[in-house]
């Protein structure tokens, strides 16, 4: 390889490496956000089955003479 060939191929690593971090970089930026809703949704959710658990049990009041509307 001559020296300029040389500094061709070194050049174009370098460009590649830049390309490589300036990618890495990106998808590191999206995984911070995905986390971040994730962990939204997870609170979410928390609440809600909180709230579901808090809410009265229908079995213990069950009417066994359930009246239907007028249109069955």
């Amino acid at each position: 390889m001559t020296n300029n060939s040389m500094k061709d191929a070194l050049e174009s690593l370098e460009i590649k490496l830049a390309y490589q971090e300036d990618t890495i970089e990106m998808l590191n930026l999206t995984i911070i956000q995905q986390q971040d809703k994730i962990n939204k949704i997870e609170e979410v959710l928390r609440k809600m089955a909180d709230k579901i658990k808090s809410m009265p049990s229908s079995e213990g009041h069950i009417n066994e003479q359930v009246e239907l509307p007028p249109h069955y």
